[in-house]
C-alpha cells in the first residue's frame, strides 16, 4: 500500500473544494451587485434552451465529414497495400478528405443561406 487510499480522498476533496469556491464566489458577486444597486436577474444571460438549439445543417456537416473520412481511410488502405505507401498515408488521407468535406459543406451551407435570405 503506497498511498493508494489518498486517491479517493484527493478526488472527492478536490471536487468539493471546486464546488465551495464556485458557490462562494457566486455569492460574493451577487452581494457586490446588490450593494451597487444592480438587479442580479438582469445578468442571467440566455436560457439554456436557446444555447442548445440545433442547427439543421449540422447533421449534413457531420455526415459529410464521416463519409469523406471513411472514404479517405479506404483510399489510404488501398495505397498502403498496393502502392507500398508508409503508415502516415492513413492520417494524411483522412485529414485531406475531412477537409474536403468541410469545404463542400461550406459551399452547400452558403448557397442555402443565400436562398433563405432571398425568400
Amino acid at each position: 500500500m503506497n498511498g493508494e487510499f489518498l486517491i479517493p480522498i484527493f478526488l472527492f476533496g478536490g471536487a468539493a473544494w471546486v464546488l465551495v469556491v464556485y458557490f462562494n464566489n457566486r455569492h460574493k458577486e451577487r452581494m457586490a451587485m446588490i450593494e451597487k444597486g444592480v438587479n442580479p436577474i438582469d445578468f442571467k444571460g440566455k436560457p439554456m434552451k436557446e444555447w442548445f438549439q440545433t442547427n439543421p445543417l449540422s447533421s449534413l456537416k457531420w455526415g459529410l465529414v464521416a463519409a469523406f473520412v471513411g472514404f479517405g481511410l479506404m483510399i489510404a488502405m488501398y495505397l498502403h497495400r498496393n502502392a507500398d505507401a508508409e503508415n502516415s498515408v492513413y492520417l494524411a488521407c483522412m485529414l485531406i478528405s475531412g477537409g474536403l468535406a468541410l469545404v463542400i459543406f461550406y459551399f452547400i451551407a452558403s448557397k442555402k443561406l443565400k436562398q433563405d435570405k432571398a425568400e
